[in-house]
């Protein structure tokens, strides 16, 4: 089965003219602090958690590159914002490699695997569930309170 890009509604996309994404990752948290657009064109301080993370990659396809990617599909372009990729071959992969050393395990977990379009960096991330907040407070306010939480999860 062909893996399929499905587009989620979290309440806020990265902004178009730059979103600034920063990525706090510890071997327990994945977070991603980023400019947002909201309604009306309106641009609000958010921070992706990602819950139960496995595995993130960050940066490249830019922009122009994306149709490189190879779940990219040019009949259905991908918009800044979040995507979730179903039937994603990214946790199987995992367990075929856990299986060299544990040729007997079988896994009953089944992570989701999302992408995030921003602009000049693609994020993905294996996990089991993202969720958005917005704040009012400044990117550096946010970035200090997302780093505090990822501190409070590795202790």
């Amino acid at each position: 089965m062909k893996p399929q890009v499905v587009m989620l509604d979290l309440g806020a996309i990265p902004s178009p003219s730059g979103s600034g994404e920063l990525l706090l990752v510890d071997e327990r948290s994945c977070r991603l602090v980023f400019v947002a657009m909201v309604e009306a064109g309106q641009r609000r301080v958010a921070m992706a958690t990602f819950t139960g993370f496995s595995q993130v990659i960050f940066g490249y396809p830019n922009d122009e590159a994306l149709p490189g990617h190879p779940l990219y599909d040019p009949t259905d372009t991908w918009d800044y914002g979040f995507y979730e990729v179903q039937g994603s071959p990214w946790p199987g992969r995992l367990e075929a490699q856990n299986r060299v050393k544990f040729p007997d395990h079988t896994s009953s977990w089944r992570k989701r695997h999302f992408l995030l379009v921003c602009h000049e960096d693609l994020v993905e991330v294996l996990s089991d569930d993202v969720m958005v907040e917005l704040f009012d407070q400044s990117f550096e306010e946010v970035a200090l309170h997302a780093l505090r939480l990822n501190m409070q999860s590795s202790i």
